[in-house]
């Protein structure tokens, strides 16, 4: 997508009734699968908001306290209401339609509004995670590459974290720190008639930067509404479903997966800070326990952190019986802690069934390939070494290892297993995963050069090996990740998986790489760990 586009005026009118209404019938049997090209529910997320505002008032977010100031909560129809006057505010303070806006804001109301808000006016979003913690140094130095990359000139923060990334402004060209606090003072009311289109920006979404510097995927709002549609409909999803989250808004999965997925689907969502799960993990199995969750995702080390740091005492409450999908995405599936996490909880109603590997990457708007609703949890024990060397090889020796399958291809969209020139794999053949469909980003922002080396002819290389079996496919590392020593293949997550094992080492706190000594002439492997 060009600089043309993120500045284009919205051209189509916002309606006043959505067109595309939900048939009632799809609630009560599933969606089906439907072809790439059939109009989606809305055009793009602002409209989406719009129709779940002619909900009823009890429908929306219930976001739950980090500490003791008591829940909240927000119906899709203030939301809205609660958005539009968001736009309004910040065009009275000089945002205009193509501008880019950094948001840095915990997990909380005022996200989500000036989410929607900004791109009311035709502005586009930049989430980024607040620097926090042992990590402020380096989250402030990501800001400061955020700020500068994106050209953002404003940035929406709060009071409490104005104070850490104060010097933003003399680092960056961010001119203006507006707080939300002082934006409330100036709201202005009214529904303005806003404009946007599916081919126009939605936000810049930036990656996490593991393998380098951080870059911008750039999502239209035709990349968000396809993806979310296609979730929708691998989900089975229906209006019996509430959504229960924590993962942070600023990453995909909390993002797209948490936050946007319900509203465009007008279910529930109850909502929770990371923070908050990270303190007290019991917090997100209790809502899903309260609330009555169906579909609630998370990254593995999550399920990993409810074996570990959850008493046996504080699970007596728990009833996870609603659960039908426990997603599990965003970093490698390990089927020891899926099954840990599944004989810990199984007697306080956790269903086998229910655990569901999915595969996605923030370059296709988020995911990629979704397991069927319902189905038993796939995975083979592989060897090691005949899987580094382009083979799934089943076995059971010394040198095997587990690998879960995340599924098949997403509804309207393609998947395929390709060598190094591009040729189509065999079945157990490991090589590149590329992808096609609607929702695969429109570019990297700014950065022609990395958008060419991922993006050709339609496909989308996304960096991850894999292969398929009975058309289901089994991620087995990054491409990059591909160590070489003496000859042998190495991934760098099974070293990263055994170091993770040893007393004393943070789960999910592990790093291995290849450096080439000069002096022996030959390939080293580094193992970086941090400690509890």
């Amino acid at each position: 997508m060009s600089g043309k586009t993120i500045n284009r005026v919205f051209r189509s009118s916002f309606p006043d009734a959505e067109q595309t209404a939900f048939r009632t019938n799809a609630w009560q049997f599933g969606v089906p699968e439907i072809a790439s090209d059939l109009k989606p529910l809305h055009k793009t997320m602002l409209h989406a908001l719009a129709t779940a505002a002619k909900l009823e008032e009890t429908i929306g977010i219930t976001l739950l306290p980090e500490r003791k100031e008591g829940i909240k909560k927000i119906s899709y129809r203030e939301l809205y209401q609660e958005a539009v006057a968001c736009a309004n505010t910040l065009k009275k303070f000089g945002v205009k339609p193509g501008d880019r806006v950094l948001m840095v804001l915990p997990t909380g109301l005022e996200f989500v509004q000036y989410f929607f808000g900004i791109q009311f006016l035709g502005a586009v979003a930049v989430p980024v995670y607040p620097p926090v913690g042992l990590r402020i140094k380096a989250g402030i130095e990501r800001l400061v590459h955020v700020a500068n990359h994106s050209g953002a000139e404003i940035c929406i923060t709060d009071s409490l974290i104005k104070q850490i990334i104060g010097e933003l402004g003399t680092r960056s060209g961010v001119n203006e720190l507006l707080l939300v606090d002082k934006i409330k003072k100036e709201k202005v009311t009214g529904d303005e008639k806003f404009r946007s289109a599916p081919e126009d920006a939605s936000f810049v979404q930036y990656t996490s930067g593991s393998t380098g510097a951080p870059k911008g995927v750039l999502l239209s709002h035709r990349n968000l509404v396809s993806n979310i549609q296609s979730i929708g409909q691998a989900f089975q999803i229906n209006r019996n479903d509430v959504m229960v989250g924590w993962c942070p808004l600023y990453h995909d999965m909390g993002l797209i997966g948490t936050l946007l997925l319900p509203i465009f689907w007008r279910i529930p969502l109850v909502l929770m800070s990371p923070i908050t799960f990270l303190r007290r993990p019991i917090t997100w199995l209790k809502a899903i326990t309260d609330y009555k969750g169906t579909i609630s995702p998370a990254p593995n080390f999550g399920y990993g952190m409810c074996v570990s740091r959850i008493k046996e005492k504080d699970r007596e409450s728990l009833d996870l019986s609603s659960w039908r999908l426990a997603m599990n995405g965003a970093e490698p599936v390990n089927y020891r802690t899926v099954r840990d996490f599944f004989e810990t909880y199984e007697e306080y109603g956790f269903d086998r069934k229910s655990i569901f590997p999915v595969y996605g990457l923030a370059e296709g708007t988020l995911a990629v390939t979704f397991p069927k609703p319902g189905s038993e949890i796939r995975y083979e024990v592989v060897d090691r070494q005949e899987l580094a060397n382009g083979r799934a090889v089943l076995s059971t020796g010394a040198g095997s290892m587990a690998v879960v399958s995340c599924g098949g291809k997403m509804p309207g969209h393609e998947v395929l297993v390709v060598g190094e020139e591009g040729e189509p794999l065999g079945e157990r053949e490991v090589g590149h995963i590329v992808t096609c469909g609607p929702s695969i980003m429109e570019e990297y922002f700014q950065d022609p050069e990395a958008t060419s080396a991922v993006l050709q002819d339609g496909w989308l290389w996304t960096g991850d090996l894999g292969y398929f079996a009975d058309n289901k496919i089994y991620i087995t590392g990054r491409a990059k990740d591909l160590i070489i020593v003496r000859g042998k293949n190495i991934y760098a997550e099974d070293i990263e998986r055994v170091a993770e094992r040893i007393p004393g080492v943070r789960p999910s706190g592990v790093v291995a790489f290849g450096v080439y000594d000069d002096q022996q002439q030959r390939e080293l492997i580094v193992v970086v760990a941090e400690t509890k």
